[in-house]
């Protein structure tokens, strides 16, 4: 059969195909397919919680919805992700996304469909198990599947949409928008739609199973035309155009009072010639934010309960941490640092010194931003800003310590995945139920968060640097 003969069902299937075969032998077969059902479990879980605790339905609904729509806008990425990055993560392989440039295969055929197994995919593996909350929403009766269906088609819509929306700011970047002029208009359909009261119509569209029938049609047509249009529009020759680069190494690295400085120079520099460069971690961070503060809203139009700005925002901007470190490893390996005579253990110490430079005015920003918006007391403000800190550095701490120098890999071990969201509830869930319940923050309550502020930045500390040795014993063993 002809390579531009090939059928689309059999594209689709061959693409199923190896995606079950790279996550199965990247973090074995049992573990991986035992993360559906960790997401199902956390799910009903925290569906329950937040029902004892008198969380409205409406409240809980639109927080899995903004999941959704969070997982899709990071999903979006997976298709244009570039052969360096994968390399680093599953080792040198030929990926049939890539056999556009050695078989007679559409790139942007190829590329649709890759998009839409992504869709399929994660549907079921990510967005089915998350709408078995609806069950413990309503309970169990004989329509019970019915309404998990239901959820279910809802949630899937809202996920394509974020796809979709990652997939057009790619498109219109490859026809030479520049970076800044993306961000900013992202920036002013914000503010804007907050500005002008329109958040609730918003809320409306991106929750279908609460909204109507037209609504909802009218997302799933518009995510349809926006994926078409942005497909047509994608430039598969885009490059970033060629730049003469001065000598920062030398002048970066002299300029850092370090030992390592030379190892973080490199994580720097290696983050700021990607694509997206230093924005990228501020982009991730201000979705955080802007998902966030949407779900504030919801709260606070349903039941009238704000939380206090600080200590919520402080808490789940910490998240950023994450993100954060992921951009910092994506284009990097253990591996590439063989060839140099230094040890595993220095290289995380470089990362933790590079995540802080990178870390600090990523989240400093953003809650910067949500303080004086939500116009949060002085006293809320100051000790946000110190569970910031310390739960940033402890987060950081924990993903490296759990993931090593491949935090994006173990979000589809059920293991690892299940070990890192007990160690983040520990910190997080008393903070934001503190947050909603004292507001505004007693002398007392703001004196106890911020000593846990520091303790969990120092046990942060302790873990980011027995990281290095404990990978790298296990580097060794391998």
């Amino acid at each position: 059969m002809s390579g531009t003969g090939i059928s689309t069902t059999r594209l689709l299937a061959v693409l199923f195909r190896e995606e079950w075969r790279l996550h199965t032998q990247l973090f074995g077969g049992w573990r991986f397919a035992l993360f559906p059902v960790v997401i199902a479990v956390l799910a009903v879980s925290a569906t329950v919680a937040l029902l004892e605790t008198g969380t409205a339905q409406g409240t809980i609904v639109g927080g899995l919805h903004a999941l959704a729509v969070g997982f899709g806008l990071y999903s979006g990425t997976a298709g244009f992700a570039g052969s360096d990055m994968l390399e680093n993560v599953f080792g040198r392989l030929s990926l049939l996304l890539s056999s556009s440039t050695t078989l007679p295969l559409s790139r942007r055929r190829l590329l649709g469909v890759f998009l839409l197994k992504d869709a399929l995919f994660y549907g079921v593996a990510f967005v089915l198990p998350m709408a078995l909350a609806s069950a413990a929403l309503t309970g169990l009766s004989a329509a019970t599947p019915v309404v998990v269906g239901l959820f279910w088609l809802s949630l899937c819509l809202v996920f394509a949409a974020g796809m979709a929306t990652t997939v057009a700011l790619i498109a219109v970047r490859t026809r030479g928008v520049p970076p800044w002029a993306i961000g900013l208009v992202i920036g002013l359909t914000v503010v804007g739609t907050w500005a002008t009261g329109s958040l609730g119509v918003v809320q409306s569209v991106l929750v279908p199973v609460r909204g109507s029938a037209i609504a909802a049609g009218g997302l799933a047509v518009g995510t349809v035309v926006i994926a078409t249009v942005s497909l047509t529009a994608y430039d598969p020759t885009y490059g970033r155009p060629s730049r003469t680069a001065t000598d920062r190494f030398a002048r970066l690295s002299g300029a850092l009072p370090f030992e390592n400085a030379p190892l973080v120079t490199k994580s720097l520099l290696d983050l700021a010639r990607s694509s997206g460069g230093v924005w990228k971690p501020f982009v991730s961070a201000s979705i955080l934010l802007a998902l966030v503060a949407a779900l504030v809203g919801v709260v606070d139009s349903i039941t009238g309960i704000a939380p206090a700005p600080g200590i919520f925002f402080g808490g789940v901007l910490g998240l950023s941490a994450f993100t954060t470190y992921n951009w910092l490893t994506q284009f990097d390996s253990l591996e590439a640092y063989l060839a140099y005579p230094v040890s595993i253990a220095d290289v995380f110490r470089a990362k933790r010194i590079a995540f802080i430079f990178v870390g600090a005015p990523t989240v400093a920003v953003p809650y910067l931003a949500a303080v004086v918006w939500f116009e949060a007391t002085l006293l809320d403000a100051v000790v946000g800003a110190i569970l910031l800190a310390g739960y940033a550095l402890y987060y950081y701490g924990l993903t490296v310590y759990i993931a090593g120098f491949d935090p994006n890999e173990f979000l589809f071990d059920a293991v690892r995945f299940a070990t890192f969201t007990v160690g983040v509830a520990v910190a997080l869930v008393p903070t934001l139920v503190a947050g909603f319940v004292v507001v505004p923050p007693s002398i007392e309550l703001a004196a106890a968060f911020s000593v846990g502020g520091v303790v969990m930045g120092v046990i942060g500390v302790v873990l980011s640097s027995r990281a290095g040795p404990r990978w790298e014993r296990r580097y060794r063993r391998e």
